[in-house]
């Protein structure tokens, strides 16, 4: 039972690889909306839905209402206008602000320089050779 126990708390927690793809997304959601909101503005489900259809179904937020609010109250994002769905729902859109998009360029810059300087040490020391096998030790 212990080790059942072990197991389950380690797939999200720091040390486990759902753990890193769970920070990862934390990192770079931000980026994304303000991409898309970039493009035009959106609802919130439309936000979530074209992440992951572009993404091809590896990228998808949790909880948007999260993010949205958190990038409001920095004044990154405004509501804009609202909707009518077809099933008649008011939807509420968002676009991107001046302060937003200055923050979207410096994102963008940060992640293009990280991912780069990653990219460049995974393939510095790969080029031609594959892994090493892990030890079971």
């Amino acid at each position: 039972m212990a080790n059942t126990l072990h197991s389950v708390s380690t797939r999200t927690r720091s040390g486990s690889c759902a753990g890193m793809e769970n920070n990862f997304k934390k990192a770079i959601t931000e980026l994304l909306v303000l991409y898309l909101l970039n493009e035009r503005e959106m609802y919130i489900n439309e936000i979530t839905n074209e992440l992951s259809r572009r993404s091809e179904e590896s990228f998808q937020i949790v909880f948007p209402y999260a993010v949205i609010y958190r990038m409001l109250n920095f004044g990154y994002v405004i509501e804009t206008q609202k909707h009518h769905a077809p099933d008649g729902r008011l939807r509420q859109y968002y676009g991107i602000t001046e302060v937003g998009t200055s923050y979207l360029e410096e994102l963008l810059a940060s992640y293009l320089r990280f991912s780069d300087g990653v990219a460049k040490i995974l393939t510095s020391s790969l080029r031609g050779r594959a892994l090493r096998p892990l030890q079971n030790g």
